[in-house]
Parts: C-alpha cells; structure tokens; sequence
C-alpha cells in the first residue's frame, strides 16, 4: 500500500516524533511510505530510515500582512497537491491541526483517503479565528479524524461517531543500554535525577515545575532536575531559575538525540503541563523503568496513570500540589520502585506492533486494498 504522511516539520517535539515512529513501523510492514514536510529539512531533528521517501517543501516562510499570507497558503496548498498527487497515495494520513486543514483543502475533489491526525488538546490550543472556522469547515471532508486520546476525541462532537476513532501514540521503546554514554553538561552523577522533558513552551508548565522544586530542594540537597528539550521559553526559564536560586540544582541541556540512557538512570519522571494530547513522555519514561508524576491535565495523563497504582496524579497547575507529590516520592525509594514496576505492566498496549495494527485495520476501512501482510 502507498501511504503518504504529511507533517509541518521533523523538528524535536512528541507529534513529529510519533508520525516518524508510524513512518518506520508502516515501512517495516511493506508499505511504500513517504513523508512530506511543509517546513524544509534545515528544521529537522528526527531522522528518517533511507526506505522512506522523505520530500521537503519548503514552503513554511513567514508572511509579514495577511495579503502574503493568503498568497503563501494558496502556493502551498498548490505545491501541496502536485506532490501528493505525484505520489498517488492509497491513503494520506495528516498531522496537526494547521497542516490538516491544508492538506484537506490541497485535495479537494480528489479521490484520496485523507486522515488527519490531532494530537494536542483543542480546548486549550488556540488556533486564532481564521483556522478554527476553516477547520470547523473542512474537517467534515476528512475520510476519519483519528485523534490521540479519547480527551481529544471529546471536543469533536460536532463530527459524526462514525467519522471519529482514537488511537494512542506509539511507544518508542527503549535499547537496552550496553555502552556508555556522555553525560550532557551540568548534569551531576553524583546526584538523584528528577527529570522531565518536553518543548520549553508556556505549555509544558516547566515555570510551575521550577517553583515545586523550589520549596523542597533545600530539604533534599542529594537530588539534581534535569529539563530536556529546547524552545522559546528557554530565557525566561533560566531567569526563573537564577531568582530562585536553583543554578546548581537544575540543569537544562537542550534537545538530546537520544534521552534513554539518561531516563533509565534517573529516579523520577514529572511532567508538568498545562494540557497534553496525549504525553508520549509518560509511556516513555515508564518503559525506561522510572515512576511518574503527572499534573491531572487535560487530555491524555489520565488514560494513561492510574493514580496511586502505577503513577501520580496532581492538581493541574498547581506547583503546591506537585512538590508535595515529588517530595512524598523523592524521600520513598521502595514506593518509586512499586509504582514504576506497576507502570510496566501496562505497556503492551503502546507498543508499536500494537498501535500499526490498529492503524492498518483502519485502512481497510477507508480503501478497497488488500492488507495482506507480507
């Protein structure tokens, strides 16, 4: 089967890093994969398997009045449907919102399959008034809205049951770690590792996580936070960091290739976002043996933690309410063992194998092709 992905970028975040997870695991099936991307490969921080036909159009520049705006987007959605119909795709699968809508309106009476995938919390992630309408316009077009989690799920009641199913992200599960590997710079190994990860976005809540470790630090000198990731916050947080005296017990050393190692040598796992789509980070630190703490945000942390049995679960945005489910961990190493031995056990329903299977038997759905596995 042809499968076409279309994405806004392969930059470092969990989207990308799901779709390009699909792309290697429908190409592993036999399918002839390609991936298309709005933004140019000088954005690129996933890498791409040579099976895969990866194609950059560079096409994702800024428009300085909404006159250039419109202009940009119609030579985008032209660029759009020459390629995709150079591919002749039995199916185009998209990914987030903005991108979906134009994938929808570059195939419009086209005969493609188009599935578009949300993967952040609409209620929270503001498209601004022009792409809400057109998404509220040119989603009932789509052949099925496939949505991260059933939170995300909720917010389309106004698409038919019929047009709607979810399904998780795939996990990226973890090699066995056999060399060594180069710490990043600042991280002590002397210390515990408190670590989180994400963009360093006002999304990821890594403000609120500074100030929860903030009021119990002093009483636990023998722990260092570690943030991985990089974004546009990453000013603001460092400031965060200097006025409240943490310089030498948090260390946020940017996007790193490949986070395992670390995460399998830490103790603990927050994530402290104001709204998720799902949190691959969850799954992905629970795989790398470590126990989780997770704001009870919207959408995603609750289908994934059953609080108290294989993680916690915390007041959103309340950096009280964190510390204190940090501190209640940090100083029980036997209850960070149950938890993360729990969280374990219930992996197998991300697992990649698991998650293609349900993607091709969607494709059954929407195309007439024979799926027979190779």
């Amino acid at each position: 089967m042809r499968l076409t992905l279309v994405l806004p970028s392969l930059s470092g975040g969990g989207a990308e890093r799901a779709a390009v997870l699909l792309a290697e695991g429908f190409s592993q099936r036999g399918h002839q994969v390609s991936l298309i991307t709005i933004a140019g490969e000088e954005t690129d921080f996933y890498q791409l398997s040579p099976q895969i036909d990866r194609i950059a159009l560079q096409v994702a520049k800024q428009s300085p009045t909404p006159i250039h705006g419109l202009a940009n987007n119609f030579y985008r959605l032209r660029k759009l449907r020459q390629t995709i119909n150079s591919l002749q795709p039995d199916v185009v699968i998209s990914f987030l919102d903005k991108t979906n809508v134009l994938t929808l309106l570059s195939l419009l009476a086209t005969k493609y399959p188009v599935l578009v995938c949300e993967q952040n919390n609409p209620t929270q992630n503001d498209l601004g008034k022009s792409w809400h309408f057109l998404r509220r316009l040119v989603y009932p077009l789509a052949t099925k809205l496939v949505s991260s989690s059933q939170g995300v799920n909720q917010y389309f009641e106004w698409l038919s049951p019929q047009q709607k199913t979810v399904i998780y992200n795939p996990l990226a599960v973890p090699a066995k770690q056999t060399d060594s590997f180069t710490l990043p710079a600042g991280v002590n190994p002397q210390q515990k590792w408190l670590v989180a990860m994400g963009r360093l976005t006002h999304q990821k809540g890594f403000d609120l996580l500074l100030k929860a470790f903030a009021t119990i630090a002093p009483q636990y000198p023998d722990w260092q936070l570690l943030i991985l990731g990089e974004g546009e916050l990453r000013p603001d947080l460092e400031k965060l960091r200097e006025q409240l005296k943490l310089v030498d017990r948090v260390c946020l050393p940017g996007l790193i290739t490949n986070p395992f190692p670390l995460l399998s040598q830490g103790e603990l796992f927050v994530l402290s976002s104001r709204y998720e789509g799902f949190g691959n980070v969850i799954i992905e630190a629970m795989a790398c043996g470590l126990p989780v703490i997770s704001t009870d945000c919207p959408s995603g942390p609750r289908e994934i933690i059953r609080h108290g049995i294989n993680g916690l679960l915390t007041t959103n945005q309340d950096h009280n309410s964190l510390a204190q489910a940090m501190a209640s961990l940090m100083e029980d190493k036997q209850r960070r063992q149950q938890l993360a031995q729990e969280a374990k056990q219930g992996l197998n329903k991300f697992y990649p194998e698991t998650i293609i299977d349900r993607w091709e038997s969607l494709f059954t759905t929407v195309t007439p092709i024979n799926l027979a596995k190779p």
